[in-house]
């Protein structure tokens, strides 16, 4: 399950940058980021132990993945998260992630 494998290195990843957020971000963007990333191993979790529901779940998947890169976006633009950091999460977890759901979604997609 290397979907897992990425979501899991990711949100300890974030737990690191969030704790040097100033106490302004850290309890509001900072939670919500690291919000949106368990919401992503939560309905990766639901979309893997599914068989009803599996497509749907993998899209909202998706969707909250979506979110989250946006999310880290502003971080790396409000210069909470550093260019090096920013470099480390798309190289290490977002582009691979990504690609990873875009084809779960297409192999699902291609089954039904």
């Amino acid at each position: 399950m290397p979907l897992y494998h990425k979501l899991y290195q990711l949100i300890k990843f974030l737990y690191v940058i969030r704790s040097n957020f100033s106490k302004e971000y850290k309890y509001t963007f900072g939670d919500d980021v690291v919000s949106l990333a368990w919401g992503c191993m939560d309905l990766f979790l639901e979309a893997n132990n599914s068989y009803g529901e599996k497509n749907k779940k993998i899209n909202l998947l998706s969707v909250e993945f979506d979110k989250l890169k946006l999310r880290l976006r502003m971080g790396q633009d409000l210069n909470l998260i550093s260019v090096g950091q920013f470099a480390h999460l798309q190289e290490n977890f977002i582009i691979d992630g990504g690609r990873m759901i875009g084809g779960w979604l297409k192999e699902n997609f291609v089954k039904t």
